[in-house]
């Protein structure tokens, strides 16, 4: 029995040995990596990501109010569900819903003034910028979903009142904002700022389409629906993403409770059992995050490719990683995808209007995308799924310009909005038509 205990105790002894030597040397390496991002100026802790905003200049000061002065309750979000889904399809405003929506409008007048005026503040920041992301706040999403697209609908029922520039003014308005909300540097905040952003350009081919426009009016939105800052907003959430571990990580190496799975001792135990593996996990995740801030920058059809490898990466992940209870591999290749959609719709309405513009100018519509370039365009739009021009064709007195989506088919500009997979079967192109 003594002998027993005796090579139990050695056998004790050598684990607790590894585990410092081990704790040491990933400490070690830990702490290099994070001297080396700060010297590339790289944002390391909350207070590095967030941009300068003083309260005047803070458009989510506007938002918190918008967020208590919204009235929509279950029986309204049903009927503005509905509509919605009614609208993306194609299909016509039913009577009913557009009584229920004229009303919701009424009683949520301040709330959608406060929306638009959004656009007109130069930043955006929710949380509080002292505090760790850990701890962040964010904006109510299914509020500002909500809101979105009661602004749209607004629109739409000015448009079709005869207001089509006050629509068009409203939306713009709408649409200054969003760019704001994605560049807080939060990835949940980002995607929030893509699903409205798709929303409003939906809406925005609802309203235009088939209404007279002046010149000056198209130049202004074929100028300001631009996706080329939007992968660079997409980098910062990432990097936030970053911060968001190392902060979490250093949560559980230190034994906060907060970043446990619970207080028990056993727990507390378990954590200081595998400080060593969680710094290693750290460590690989803040790698892993500069690759997704690399892959960030190149079109989604490149993305496409260099994320096949990095999931054989993720897939061959140490397996020791999932002790913590919080490895959750990867879902850039969804995050990717909704920007490619983003950017999608941004192209196909920038290239529709810009058609729009040239036979304004030239009494027809455009044969080709070439026509375009560079009198009103700088370059043939390339959609981002297949790195080829989008697909144009006349169809009579109209066009009909669409992204091929991510099946990458021509399902002849048919398309359909939720989009819950990065390849699905359904009908996925992006799509702007005009039928004279």
């Amino acid at each position: 029995m003594i002998k027993t205990g005796l090579v139990l105790l050695a056998v004790l002894t050598v684990v607790l040995a590894v585990r410092a030597v081990f704790n040491y040397t990933e400490g070690r390496k830990l702490a290099r990596a994070v001297a080396e991002l700060k010297e590339q100026g790289i944002p390391i802790s909350a207070k590095d990501l967030a941009p300068p905003c003083p309260d005047e200049d803070n458009a989510a000061r506007l938002w918190k109010a918008v967020e208590n002065l919204l009235l929509i309750g279950g029986e309204d979000r049903g009927t503005l569900a509905l509509a919605f889904t009614n609208f993306v399809a194609g299909k016509p405003l039913d009577p009913t819903h557009r009584d229920a929506l004229a009303k919701m409008i009424v009683r949520n007048e301040m709330a959608l003034q406060l929306m638009c005026k959004m656009g007109g503040k130069p930043c955006f920041l929710y949380r509080d910028p002292a505090a760790a992301l850990t701890e962040t706040k964010i904006p109510d999403a299914v509020k500002m979903i909500l809101t979105t697209r009661l602004l749209g609908f607004e629109a739409l029922l000015m448009a079709e009142g005869g207001d089509v520039l006050g629509a068009v003014e409203k939306l713009r308005a709408a649409l200054k904002s969003s760019p704001k909300l994605a560049g807080e540097g939060l990835l949940i905040t980002y995607l929030l700022a893509v699903a409205d952003t798709r929303t409003l350009l939906s809406f925005l081919s609802g309203v235009c389409g088939g209404r007279i426009l002046a010149d000056a009016t198209l130049v202004s939105l074929i100028d300001e629906i631009d996706p080329s800052a939007w992968r660079s907003r997409l980098a910062k959430s990432i990097s936030g993403e970053r911060i968001f571990n190392l902060e979490w990580g250093s949560d559980l190496i230190q034994g906060k409770v907060r970043a446990m799975a619970g207080e028990k001792s056993t727990n507390r135990l378990l954590y200081w059992l595998i400080r060593p593996i969680l710094k290693a996990e750290v460590l690989w995740r803040l790698q892993k995050y500069s690759r997704w801030e690399q892959i960030a920058a190149n079109p989604y059809f490149r993305q496409r490719e260099l994320l096949k490898t990095e999931s054989k990466v993720l897939d061959h992940a140490p397996w020791y990683f999932k002790l913590s209870g919080h490895w959750e591999g990867g879902a850039f290749g969804t995050i990717f995808l909704k920007n490619a959609m983003l950017e999608a719709t941004f192209l196909v309405s920038r290239t529709g209007l810009a058609s729009r513009l040239y036979k304004s100018r030239m009494g027809k519509y455009p044969e080709n995308l070439e026509a375009l370039v560079p009198g009103i365009l700088n370059e043939v739009p390339i959609d981002p799924f297949t790195g080829k021009p989008l697909v144009y064709r006349r169809e009579g007195e109209g066009f009909i310009v669409y992204s091929l989506g991510s099946n990458e088919k021509d399902d002849g500009g048919r398309s359909t909005y939720m989009i819950t997979q990065e390849v699905m079967d359904k009908d996925d192109d992006w799509t702007w038509r005009e039928d004279r």
